[in-house]
């Protein structure tokens, strides 16, 4: 009797495998989404504020234990709208962090309004920064608050242009008094004539 109820049991447990299949994997861990920040509160909390477009992505490995990366991207600056950039390129450190919420890598000839704040040398963006791909309406927004904005580099002045002159054979002296000295010998005889007129009178 024992023996046909462990063998019962046993056919029940292979079914019941059978039926349900192999047993799914636990999911990868996904980073934490990041909240959505408006354009005014990235504003507030950025050292600096400026639209560029990602000309290059180098990835390198995290040096604080946590698992992810960090990339650093080399920035064409178009227009400074905060903070003190004096370049036409910057670099932007960004990170992959899968306990927090990050930007990872940039898309490379993508514009992006930059929000960032400094560590030393570096600017950094993280996924709270408000760091976003550009568009009119993002960039409409960011010059409703902090102006146009200007050029990282100032433009450079137009040079003064200076006409070259003709310095070889001058005139001498005396050719060029010449049309005045006559003039002057002319209204001598003039007014020679006309007191001899008078006295003849």
């Amino acid at each position: 009797m024992t023996r046909r109820l462990a063998l019962a049991l046993a056919t029940l447990c292979a079914s019941a495998t059978v039926a349900l299949g192999p047993v799914a994997a636990a999911p990868a861990q996904a980073a934490p989404d990041c909240p959505v920040v408006t354009v005014q509160d990235s504003t507030k909390a950025a050292r600096a504020v400026f639209a560029g477009t990602v000309t290059a992505v180098e990835k390198q490995p995290r040096t604080d234990g946590q698992p992810g990366a960090i990339y650093q991207q080399s920035v064409e600056v178009a227009r400074v709208y905060q903070g003190r950039i004096s370049t036409e390129t910057v670099d932007v450190q960004t990170d992959r962090n899968l306990q927090q919420c990050s930007l990872g890598a940039l898309d490379v000839g993508t514009a992006y309004m930059f929000f960032v704040t400094a560590d030393g040398d570096t600017w950094l963006a993280s996924g709270t920064s408000g760091t976003r791909a550009n568009s009119e309406a993002v960039t409409s927004q960011v010059e409703r608050l902090l102006g146009t904005g200007k050029l990282p580099v100032a433009p450079q002045p137009e040079s003064a242009e200076f006409e070259a002159v003709d310095t070889d054979d001058p005139t001498p002296l005396t050719r060029a008094a010449a049309p005045g000295g006559a003039l002057v010998l002319v209204g001598l005889l003039g007014l020679a004539v006309v007191q001899g007129l008078r006295r003849r009178r």
